[in-house]
């Protein structure tokens, strides 16, 4: 393939690109919104994996309770944390996907 037909295809590329971000960037909003309302989109890296401002606020954020009597029941070195949330990716990598009204398994199993 020559220089002038590879910028080509990559020009392509990027308007395809760019086409595919302006589509997907209202969707990635909505659902940053529903798993966290403040924090969006930074409180996750990768599937399974918290970003680095989420390990920060997980490592040094404080728990605030009416009373420290609520704590009677731990040990001082428990470590709470919050519920597991799920981004809208992560369903599709573990679960059935619904197209066109038939059920298709994205795991490659039958």
């Amino acid at each position: 393939m020559d220089d002038d037909k590879l910028t080509e295809t990559i020009q392509k590329l990027l308007i395809v690109m760019q086409r595919l971000d302006e589509k997907i960037a209202p969707m990635l909003e909505v659902d940053g919104e529903l798993f966290n309302k403040r924090w969006g989109f930074l409180s996750r890296a990768g599937l399974w994996d918290k970003s680095h401002l989420m390990r920060q606020i997980e490592k040094y954020a404080d728990i605030y309770t009416s009373r420290v009597s609520n704590f009677l029941h731990y040990t001082p070195f428990m470590y709470f944390r919050s519920q597991e949330q799920t981004l809208a990716h992560d369903s599709y990598s573990h679960y059935q996907l619904q197209l066109n009204g038939s059920a298709v398994d994205c795991s490659g199993q039958n």
